[in-house]
């Protein structure tokens, strides 16, 4: 592969955050969500406040993805209480995992699972876990070909309509 880099995000790249968050949120769903509801999700979970509060949580971390220079993607963990559900210590969320649709099946995220399994191991986690939309059948692909196994489901909103993410864990 060619030159990728997976680098933290400082609080001053907050605007490029919102950015790359609002354009791969939208390659992704826009076409398959009630526009209200997705303009009115866009608004709360890109709002620089929202994003200024989760950079600043000791217990998130956002990364951007490079590739040859470029930022092509970013990510999202939680550990502790910034999990959205299980808050076991001994567990890491992946929040959000997104490649800008132009780069998407290049391996990029496949990559970026590695490097996060490694992070966890490394920070003497036993599981990493995340949550995927019932409807997203090429992301649940892409989870079990990974390792990934779907252990519980737990709801997710898009303004107000009410969507089924699936649970999906990687024993370590």
């Amino acid at each position: 592969m060619n030159s990728v880099e997976l680098l933290p995000i400082d609080i001053g790249e907050i605007q490029d955050l919102k950015r790359i968050g609002v354009q791969t949120f939208t390659e992704s769903f826009a076409h398959v969500n009630n526009p209200e509801d997705f303009i009115t999700y866009l608004e709360e979970a890109f709002h620089i406040n929202t994003l200024r509060r989760e950079l600043l949580n000791p217990e998130s971390r956002f990364f951007f993805l490079y590739e040859e220079g470029m930022r092509v993607g970013y990510a999202k963990i939680n550990t502790g209480a910034a999990q959205s559900e299980l808050q076991e210590a001994e567990g890491m969320e992946i929040e959000r995992i997104y490649v800008l649709k132009a780069r998407q099946g290049k391996g990029l995220g496949a990559w970026m699972l590695k490097r996060f399994q490694a992070m966890a191991r490394e920070e003497g986690k036993s599981y990493l876990w995340l949550g995927v939309w019932e409807e997203n059948h090429a992301a649940i692909r892409f989870y079990k070909q990974h390792g990934f196994i779907t252990f519980d489901k737990h709801p997710y909103y898009v303004g107000s309509d009410r969507q089924m993410d699936w649970m999906m864990r990687l024993e370590l």
